[in-house]
């Protein structure tokens, strides 16, 4: 992602802004479904949305884990009432990456929608050393966090 354009800063952000833990999504008004993220896989997850023309999935990105951005969580997920989903979406397997951090902490803070998470199953390695693999693999943990097949 180091030269990648999603990962670019607009040079006032860097001299009049500040380090925000938590990337709320305005791009979507009425979206069913909140997708919850960190790092890569939500450029990812915004490309294949934008692709397929989704207007129903909002995707934020947690930019820092800890100390837990409670707040800012919050209110990235009040922006839209209409979601009664919330996803935490990671790409390392199940026993690894943040899913045991967030899990609990996104319990408290959805209220009554329904939580889950997509991520690879369990594994002792957090990559399964084929290309291809990897890559069917990312594809249908992007198709599961959206919600939609092609």
């Amino acid at each position: 992602m180091l030269r990648h354009p999603d990962a670019l800063s607009p040079l006032s952000d860097l001299t009049t802004g500040r380090f925000q833990p938590v990337l709320a999504d305005t791009s979507v008004t009425n979206p069913r479904r909140i997708l919850l993220c960190t790092g890569k896989i939500g450029h990812n997850l915004r490309v294949e949305r934008a692709k397929r023309k989704l207007d129903d999935v909002a995707i934020i990105f947690i930019d820092q884990l800890y100390p837990w951005p409670e707040e800012e969580i919050l209110a990235a997920i009040n922006q839209h009432p209409s979601a009664h989903e919330v996803v935490w979406v990671q790409e390392e397997p199940a026993n690894m990456g943040a899913l045991f951090y967030v899990m609990p902490r996104l319990k408290q803070l959805v209220g009554d929608r329904a939580l889950t998470s997509v991520k690879r199953v369990a594994s002792a390695s957090p990559a399964t050393g084929s290309a291809k693999a990897h890559e069917i693999e990312e594809k249908a943990l992007i198709d599961l966090a959206l919600g939609h097949s092609h």
